[in-house]
């Protein structure tokens, strides 16, 4: 039996998180029963500068690609992959980024629950396909429920507390230069970098687990 911590490290935000969380469980569906898996989420600010209220998403992002046209380039490359790996992404003109920061006060509570995976591909679905501001604590409560989480859990999740703590783990990510995600650690040893294919994510797990065992 091989244990395996995977830290992933990503933000709510970003698509190839969620694709890159999609390719990591058909890995670890894998991978059989001699495994056991613990997955734990950890914050990461895509967008750090974002204002509280969020920002209009082609505005935004236009500028970051340095054209509307170029955005649009990246936007239908995003839905085609998401076509292949059986995630829609729906983009419209209206869409907005939110900041996340509170997202992942959410995540924290859902973690204290053991309702992470859950509760995060529930924001994921909200925000690409369904095109919800996530950044808004109202939809933020609503999905927090829709997926079992208590009343407690979101008192949690807007305390004071996790947001000390949030910070705390945003800055200690930033402080070991993680700049990119999706990031998996692993055992707290391997680092692995970017949205691998499921054949990869399955080889780098096989191998780490036989140096573990």
């Amino acid at each position: 039996m091989a244990d395996l911590r995977i830290d992933i490290i990503s933000d709510v935000v970003c698509p190839w998180c969620y694709l890159g969380y999609s390719r990591l469980k058909q890995a670890i569906e894998q991978l059989g029963d001699d495994y056991r898996i613990d997955i734990r989420w950890q914050p990461f600010e895509l967008h750090p500068d974002m204002p509280q209220t969020g920002a209009d998403r082609e505005t935004y992002l236009g500028e970051r690609f340095g054209s509307p046209e170029k955005l649009n380039e990246a936007t239908h490359a995003i839905q085609q992959v998401g076509i292949e790996a059986g995630i829609q992404f729906n983009f419209s003109e209206k869409d907005r980024i939110p900041n996340t920061k509170l997202a992942h006060q959410f995540v924290l509570a859902a973690t204290k629950s053991q309702l992470a995976t859950p509760f995060v591909l529930a924001l994921f679905h909200a925000y690409f396909t369904d095109g919800k501001d996530i950044g808004k604590q109202s939809i933020l409560e609503e999905i927090a429920l829709g997926i079992g989480m208590k009343t407690s859990d979101i008192e949690y999740a807007l305390s004071s507390k996790a947001k000390t703590l949030t910070e705390k783990k945003l800055q200690q990510l930033r402080s070991i230069d993680i700049h990119s995600v999706p990031t998996y650690v692993i055992n707290d040893k391997y680092l692995i970098q970017g949205a691998h294919t499921p054949e990869s994510f399955l080889k780098v797990l096989n191998d780490i687990a036989k140096k573990e065992s």
